[in-house]
């Protein structure tokens, strides 16, 4: 398991839970596969359940033809065979418990939690029992680094921010000796830099000028790219990690201008994007100094306030920011109250980006940076990217 039996039970106390009740089917509940270490190749295709009580032995429930599946787990086991017997054991295991944790969200708010079907939690409910989300136990146990992480995190980061720098500097390179660089092809120097540096990543970088960088998710393709030229605003978005399986990304977003002297519009939303993102960075360390939890629903308001009172409201269309551990989008606390409603706070060693945007028909401009909740409870700029001004690529 990846954390012990004792730390779980630990917390389900603290969160006032009875127990935690991880329901395994088939490897549809990505979190019970990871917290209880479930083998990698092994058949998983009848149901079996593992209850964590806040007291007492945990306990194990597998089908009989499948006696393998938490067989590498503490705890004593039963075994069921036809579906009648399946609720009659299930019945049995969660008995005397009031309230029980499983991937579950009350209206689906947020969905990376959310992996249990109706179904089960309706059976469950059957036996009187109040099923709770165990999203902030997947928080606390999927989401909080160790040291090492932190500072492969910090590593990844360096990396990130001097690749980023490099590709600005190639695009002004190439323009000055007369060549028109196209955004597939820095997206190729980018991931070539990464290899360089001994680094991985899941997906190449968003390397997009003016409209381009407007869609958030846009992808250079070498047939249908754009060039980039004098006066186009240019947008690198780049995210990478070390190559060991509990290494941890880094994530970041880049904006520049080609030329000298940008159009005044082009400054005036970088700026509201510059000061919208420190804006919730500002509320994460004063509710941390004042002693106050902070939840990810509100740094996404206080980041949005601003730039919907300019009038741009209707351009930022993404959640402000998301979770970061081995994947880019963890499983911790999102910074989001648009497309769901993050109510769990932000804690100690947990890692997220808070990335704005505004995204216009003519360009689009996104800022990004991440902050970790260090082992003492303060926010850190992770890797020293809290970007000032506009990169402008000298021509």
């Amino acid at each position: 398991m990846r954390a012990s039996i004792e730390e779980i039970q630990s917390r389900l106390r603290e969160l006032h839970v009875d127990g935690w009740l991880l329901h395994v089917f088939r490897d549809t509940n990505p979190v019970a596969v990871s917290t209880l270490a479930l083998p990698t190749g092994q058949t998983r295709s009848r149901r079996a359940y593992y209850w964590i009580p806040a007291e007492g032995e945990p306990r194990k429930l597998h089908h009989a033809i499948e006696p393998h599946t938490l067989a590498h787990l503490p705890g004593p086991s039963r075994t069921y065979l036809s579906y009648t017997s399946l609720g009659e054991e299930l019945a049995n295991l969660v008995n005397g418990a009031k309230k029980v944790a499983m991937e579950y969200s009350p209206d689906c708010l947020i969905p990376t939690v959310s992996w249990v079907d109706a179904g089960t939690i309706e059976r469950i409910r059957s036996f009187g029992v109040e099923v709770v989300s165990s999203a902030e136990l997947i928080q606390y146990f999927e989401a909080c680094l160790t040291d090492e992480q932190i500072t492969s995190h910090f590593t990844a980061a360096d990396v990130c921010k001097r690749v980023a720098n490099e590709a600005f500097e190639e695009v002004g390179r190439q323009l000055r000796e007369a060549k028109i660089p196209r955004e597939a092809q820095i997206q190729h120097y980018i991931m070539h830099r990464f290899a360089q540096e001994g680094l991985t990543t899941d997906h190449p970088p968003i390397v997009a000028v003016d409209a381009n960088a407007s869609d958030p998710h846009y992808d250079p393709q070498e047939d249908s790219d754009s060039a980039i030229t004098p006066g186009c605003v240019l947008l690198i978005d780049l995210w990478v990690k070390g190559k060991g399986a509990e290494d941890i990304f880094a994530d970041q977003t880049w904006m520049g201008y080609i030329g000298s002297n940008p159009p005044e519009k082009v400054v005036q939303v970088w700026e509201l994007l510059r000061d919208a993102r420190r804006a919730g960075f500002d509320l994460v360390q004063r509710r941390i100094d004042s002693g106050q939890p902070v939840f990810g629903w509100e740094v996404d308001d206080e980041v949005r306030a601003p730039i919907i009172a300019a009038g741009y409201g209707e351009y930022f269309f993404h959640r402000t920011g998301h979770s970061i551990t081995t994947v880019d989008h963890g499983s911790g606390a999102n910074i989001d109250n648009l497309e769901t409603r993050e109510l769990r706070p932000l804690i100690p060693r947990t890692l997220f980006s808070i990335e704005p945007g505004i995204y216009l028909p003519e360009f689009g401009m996104r800022s990004e940076y991440n902050v970790l909740i260090d082992a003492n409870g303060k926010p850190v700029f992770a890797g020293g990217t809290d970007q000032e001004d506009l990169i402008l690529v000298q021509v």
